[in-house]
């Protein structure tokens, strides 16, 4: 099978950045795998994918230059769907990488998650085993579960991961609309980021990788330079120990934030709202949603118009905890929504966030709802 497309330029080029040893300073050569997902359902999302790529190619390209004197970067790109498994770019040094663009990701069919690890992971292994101080991060990307694999089995990534994990590579899996820690789980990755699925959510992922990312390099950067005369198991000891920390630097911005002035909603947006059982929609963020999103006066739950209500009123937080376990699980069936939960009980009822939020910690996982700030915080 040729994997390869037309932007593939081989392994380590005889352009890439030179080595320039001062006295015994060592160079880290590190591999940067994007694994990328461009299944059908990827096609709403293709353009904030393209340039969220090319701009960690810039970071990358950033980081080259910055830690020219501890490190050389090189960068493949694995792009898959049903119908092609390709290496855009395979183990290119970073400065020759050129720009993606909609030629060469358009996105379309199933989703071989196995395969492409598989495919793409075994041969950058095989480039690089024999090359002292050199590490790997892979770094997948995907919107969907693997349901088209067919040279590899979810047990054969793992041990594989398992394998190189113990070598100092880093693994990264950032997910959307799917249980994304179970199935990162599964596959033995211990760097999981969760996204929402729309160009602002595929946005803000791209800048967290980022992030994490120039992180890790500073961090090499600095045992390279302090740790001059250690052997390559040291080295590997090293990356091992970073591997496991690469998204535990920064907790990410959450990217579902409620906006505190809703007064228009898109067609598929939900106004939940905090209520009386009355359903007596008097005043705070009841009234709103009477007057502006379809609420019904003596309706105290549930669904109304482009309105949800969760009464507060009736006793102590105990009190509401059935009813917003209700509302999570109609949020679950009905994904063709997106709920935006108001700071319910904040306000007449008199609760504080530090009460109510932790209600909705299972909330926090739903890619279709909503919180407040506060109740992130």
């Amino acid at each position: 099978m040729n994997i390869f497309g037309k932007n593939q330029k081989g392994a380590e080029s005889n352009q890439s950045v030179k080595s320039e040893n001062n006295g015994n300073q060592r160079k880290a050569k590190i591999y940067n795998l994007i694994i990328l997902d461009k299944s059908g359902s990827m096609s709403s999302i293709a353009e904030a994918a393209i340039s969220g790529f090319n701009e960690t190619v810039g970071g990358i390209r950033a980081a080259q230059e910055k830690f020219a004197e501890t490190q050389e970067h090189f960068v493949s790109l694995m792009v898959f769907c049903n119908c092609e498994k390709r290496l855009v770019y395979d183990n290119v040094p970073v400065a020759e990488v050129k720009e993606l663009t909609s030629r060469d990701y358009r996105p379309c069919c199933c989703t071989p998650l196995y395969d492409a690890m598989g495919i793409s992971i075994n041969k950058l292994r095989g480039d690089i085993e024999d090359k002292p101080n050199s590490t790997a991060i892979v770094t997948v990307i995907t919107d969907g579960l693997e349901n088209a694999s067919k040279e590899y089995s979810g047990q054969q990534v793992k041990k594989m991961v398992d394998e190189l994990k113990e070598r100092g590579w880093t693994f990264a899996y950032m997910g959307a609309d799917h249980d994304v820690e179970a199935v990162a789980s599964q596959m033995s990755f211990n760097n999981v980021h969760r996204f929402s699925h729309d160009s602002k959510g595929m946005s803000s992922s791209w800048n967290y990788e980022r992030k994490s990312r120039m992180g890790y390099f500073s961090r090499l950067h600095d045992y390279m330079v302090t740790e001059t005369d250690d052997d390559d198991e040291d080295f590997v000891e090293k990356t091992k120990n970073l591997a496991s920390k690469y998204y535990e630097k920064e907790t990410p911005e959450p990217e579902r934030i409620t906006s505190e002035h809703i007064t228009s909603l898109a067609d598929n947006e939900i106004f939940v709202f905090g209520s009386n059982l009355a359903g007596a929609h008097g005043g705070g963020a009841a009234r709103i949603a009477m007057n502006k999103f379809g609420a019904v006066w003596g309706q105290g739950v549930g669904l109304q118009g482009q309105s949800y209500a969760i009464p507060t009123m009736q006793g102590g937080v105990e009190t509401i905890k059935p009813y917003v376990d209700e509302f999570i699980e109609f949020a679950k069936a009905h994904k063709e929504y997106k709920f935006l939960v108001t700071r319910i009980g904040c306000g007449i009822a008199g609760f504080t966030d530090e009460e109510i939020a932790p209600l909705f910690l299972e909330a926090q996982k739903l890619e279709n709802v909503w919180l407040p700030k506060s109740f992130w915080e």
